[in-house]
């Protein structure tokens, strides 16, 4: 396996928890691919939701080397469980910003705690 990044981020859950109700959604426009945004809408855990999604998104965006850039990344990174309920990402190149021919395969984990979200990336060219 060669590897192409590493990236890990950790949120305390507390930090979504303070913003109101207004900021939250237009966060979660902001950086939710419209698949998620759906699955969103319909959790009764939104705020630990969306941390889980921040962080897996933050954390493939440092394996990447790419950064958050002001956001505009985050919803080109989708993050979904498979039918065991293994989390992915999809990466959706609609901005170019994913230089996809040098990416083989990422594998994430993602975990939170009553305090925070946390998710590990690495990415094999």
């Amino acid at each position: 396996m060669n590897i192409y990044g590493i990236g890990i981020d950790i949120l305390e859950i507390k930090r979504i928890k303070k913003l109101k109700k207004k900021t939250i959604k237009k966060l979660s426009k902001k950086i939710l691919t419209n698949l998620e945004y759906k699955k969103y809408k319909k959790n009764k855990k939104k705020k630990y939701f969306l941390a889980k999604k921040f962080v897996a998104k933050e954390a493939v965006s440092k394996a990447l080397g790419i950064g958050i850039k002001n956001g505009t990344i985050l919803n080109c990174i989708e993050i979904f469980n498979n039918s065991n309920g293994k989390p992915k990402v999809k990466l959706i190149n609609k901005k170019n910003i994913f230089k996809k021919e040098k990416i083989k395969k990422i594998h994430i984990s993602i975990t939170d705690e009553k305090k925070y979200a946390q998710a590990f990336v690495i990415i094999e060219k």
